[in-house]
C-alpha cells in the first residue's frame, strides 16, 4: 500500500500529461480501427452494394462534386493517417514526459527512504538488496507502466471500438469475434495464475545460483587452499539443476500457452470466412464488411499472441513490487522537528541507562559522566558492547533510562541535530572514489591546499601523500582501494578533523595504523587542548594511564573512574598487565 501511495504521488507532477496521454490513446485507437471502415465504404460504393456511413457522407459532401469519389476516398485515409502519425508523436513525447519524471522522482523518494532508514533496519538488509531494489525494481516498475500498461491499454481500446464497430455491421460476426477473444482471455488469465509460482521459483533459483557462484568466486583462494573445488562443484551442480528444471517448466508452459493462441487465431479466420460468406449469400453483409471483419479479427488476435512476454514481465512487476513495498516499511529514523539547540557545554549524563539490540539487553544500568575536554578510554572484552554504546549516543540505537548531552535527553531530539554534536570514526573507512583532496574536503569544500597539508601532518599523512605522483590531486579508487588500510584510516582521521565537533569518538579508528604513526597520532591528540570530548574505542588498554577517565564494560555493566581507581578491580587489572608486556607497552 505504501509504495502504490508513492506511485501515485510521483505522477502526481504529471496528471496533466497523464490525461492528455489518455485522450490521445482514445484518439488513436478509435482512428486506427475506423480505417477498415472507410475501406469498407469505399469497397462497397465501387460494388454498388448497400452501404450507408453518415460520417463519411458528410465527408463527401464537402466537396461538391467537385472532385470525383476515388480521390476523395484517397484523401479521406491520408487525412486519417496523417492525424495518427501527428497524435503518436505526440503521445510518444507525452508518456516520454511522464515516465522520466515518475522515474525520477520515484528513485528520488527510495533513495531518500533508505538514507533515513534506522540503523538496525539498514543492517538487516544487504546493500546488495538496498541497492536492486532502488534500481532493478523501480526499472521495472517503470517500464511496466511504459511499455505493459501502454500495450494492454491500446489492446483493450481496439478490441471496445472493433466490437463496437462489429456490431454495426453483423451482430452474429461480432459474437464469432467476441467468443474467440473470450477464449484467449481465459486462456491468459489461467496462464498468469499457472505461470506466477512457476516465475517465483525461477527467480528463486537464478538467486542461489548466483549467489553461490559469487561465494565461490569470491573465495576462491580459500577454495583451492582447502581443496574443496569438487565439493563445491557437486553443490553447484544441484543449484544448477534446480534451475534448470525451473526454466523447463516455463518452456513447457509458455509453449503450451503461445500453440494454443496461435491456433485460435488460425481457426479464427477460416471461421469468420465461412460465416460471412453464408451471410454474403443470403444478402445479409457486403463484401467490404467481410474485409473489416476479418481486419478486426487479424488485428486483435495478432496482438494477443505477445501477451505471454507482457503477463511474464508483469509477473515480474509485480515481485518488484513487492520488495520496494516491503523496503517501504522498513521503519525510518524519528521525524522529530529538528530544533536549532545548541549546547553551550555539552556533558554526556548516562543515567540507569539500558539498551537493547533485537530485544536482548546488553548493557545495562549504566551510570556514568563524561566532561568536556576529558579525554576517555573505553575498553572490555569483545562482544561487551563498546560500539553499541557510542553508536547510541548518535541515535543508532533505542534505549531506557536516562541519556543526556548537556541538558537534552538524546531520544527528545531530532537525530540530525544530535549528529551536529557528535563526530563517529569507524574501524571501516568510508571513502569515494575520487582524489586525496576531495575525500579529505567533503565536509568542507572551501578548504585550501595548506590548510589541507597542515591537517595532514598532524596526523602523519603528508609524507604518504608526498610519495603519490599527483599528491594530493592523485585518484584513490573504489573504496581507497590504491592506500593501504593504515592510510585509509588516518585519511579518515583528517576528514573528520576539517570540521571537528565538541564530542569526538575514535571507535578502534587506530586498529590498522602502524605503531610509530599511531603513537605520534595518538599524543597529538591526547594533548590538543580544543574543550571537546574524545572517546577511544582501543584494544591498546596499556595506554590507559594517559587518560582522564576510563569506562569498563563487564557482563553488561560498567564502572568509570581513573585507571589508578579501576585497578582495584580485579577484572580490570588481569586485563591490563596482560597486555603490559605487548610491544605497545613503550607507548606508556
Amino acid at each position: 500500500m505504501k509504495l502504490f501511495k508513492t506511485i501515485i504521488s510521483s505522477l502526481k507532477h504529471t496528471k496533466l500529461f497523464i490525461l492528455l496521454f489518455f485522450v490521445l490513446s482514445i484518439a488513436l485507437n478509435y482512428l486506427v480501427t475506423y480505417i477498415p471502415v472507410v475501406i469498407q465504404y469505399f469497397i462497397d460504393v465501387l460494388l454498388n452494394q448497400k452501404v450507408n456511413n453518415n460520417t463519411i457522407e458528410y465527408f463527401i459532401s464537402l466537396f461538391n462534386d467537385k472532385i470525383s469519389f476515388i480521390p476523395m476516398m484517397c484523401i479521406l485515409l491520408f487525412v486519417i493517417e496523417g492525424i495518427i502519425v501527428l497524435a503518436t508523436y505526440i503521445r510518444n513525447i507525452t508518456k516520454n514526459k511522464i515516465i522520466q519524471e515518475f522515474q525520477f522522482e520515484l528513485k528520488l523518494k527510495l533513495f531518500n527512504h533508505i538514507q533515513n532508514l534506522t540503523y538496525q533496519d539498514f543492517y538487516k538488509n544487504s546493500l546488495a538488496d538496498l541497492v536492486q531494489n532502488s534500481t532493478d525494481d523501480v526499472n521495472n516498475i517503470v517500464n511496466c507502466i511504459e511499455k505493459q500498461f501502454t500495450y494492454i491499454l491500446d489492446l483493450v481500446l481496439i478490441i471496445i471500438f472493433a466490437i463496437g464497430q462489429l456490431t454495426n455491421l453483423d451482430l452474429i460476426l461480432s459474437l464469432v469475434m467476441i467468443v474467440a477473444i473470450s477464449i484467449v482471455v481465459f486462456l491468459s488469465v489461467w496462464y498468469y495464475k499457472k505461470s506466477k509460482p512457476i516465475i517465483d521459483n525461477r527467480i528463486k533459483t537464478q538467486k542461489e545460483l548466483y549467489t553461490k557462484l559469487n561465494d565461490n568466486y569470491s573465495n576462491i583462494k580459500f577454495m583451492k587452499v582447502n581443496n574443496l573445488q569438487e565439493k563445491e562443484i557437486e553443490k553447484l551442480k544441484q543449484v544448477n539443476y534446480n534451475n534448470f528444471e525451473a526454466n523447463k517448466k516455463k518452456i513447457v508452459l509458455d509453449s503450451f500457452y503461445k500453440t494454443a493462441t496461435s491456433n485460435i487465431v488460425k481457426t479464427q479466420t477460416p471461421v469468420i470466412f465461412i460465416i460471412s460468406s453464408i451471410l454474403y449469400a443470403n444478402d445479409i453483409i457486403t463484401i467490404g464488411s467481410i474485409y473489416v471483419t476479418i481486419n478486426y479479427a487479424n488485428k486483435i488476435t495478432r496482438s494477443f499472441t505477445d501477451l505471454a512476454e507482457i503477463l511474464e514481465f508483469f509477473n515480474l512487476c509485480i515481485a518488484s513490487y513487492k520488495r520496494l513495498n516491503d523496503l517501504l516499511n522498513l521503519t525510518l529514523e524519528d521525524n522529530k522537528p529538528n530544533k536549532n539547540i545548541k549546547i553551550e557545554h555539552p556533558t554526556i549524563t548516562f543515567k540507569n541507562a539500558s539498551i537493547k539490540v533485537n530485544g536482548i539487553t546488553l548493557l545495562n544500568n549504566l551510570s556514568f559522566e563524561i566532561k568536556p575536554n576529558e579525554k576517555v578510554m573505553i575498553v572490555g572484552s569483545t562482544g561487551s558492547g563498546k560500539s553499541i554504546l557510542l553508536k547510541t549516543l548518535i541515535g543508532f540505537y533505542d534505549y531506557e533510562g536516562s541519556i543526556k548531552i548537556g541538558d537534552y535527553e538524546i531520544r527528545d531530539l531530532n537525530k540530525k541535530a544530535v549528529r551536529e554534536y557528535i563526530c563517529l570514526l569507524l574501524q571501516d573507512s568510508y571513502l569515494f572514489s575520487r582524489t586525496i583532496a576531495e575525500n579529505i574536503k567533503i565536509l568542507l569544500p572551501s578548504m585550501s591546499l595548506p590548510e589541507i597539508v597542515e591537517l595532514s601532518s598532524f596526523f602523519s599523512f603528508h609524507k604518504d601523500v608526498q610519495k603519490f605522483k599527483e599528491g594530493y590531486d592523485s585518484e584513490i579508487g573504489k573504496n581507497g582501494i590504491t592506500l593501504s588500510k593504515g592510510q585509509k584510516q588516518r585519511l579518515v582521521l583528517i576528514r573528520a578533523y576539517t570540521k571537528p565537533k565538541p564530542i569526538m569518538i575514535f571507535d578502534d579508528s587506530f586498529s590498522a595504523i602502524d605503531r610509530i604513526n599511531k603513537k605520534n597520532i595518538l599524543d597529538n591528540l591526547l594533548t590538543l587542548e580544543d574543550n571537546s570530548i574524545k572517546i577511544f574505542i582501543t584494544h591498546d588498554i596499556e595506554l590507559a594511564p594517559k587518560f582522564d577517565k576510563i569506562i569498563y564494560l563487564n557482563q553488561g555493566q560498567a564502572l568509570s573512574g581513573k585507571h589508578e581507581e579501576l585497578l582495584n578491580n580485579e577484572n580490570y587489572r588481569e586485563i591490563y598487565e596482560l597486555n603490559l608486556d605487548k610491544i605497545g607497552e613503550e607507548y606508556v
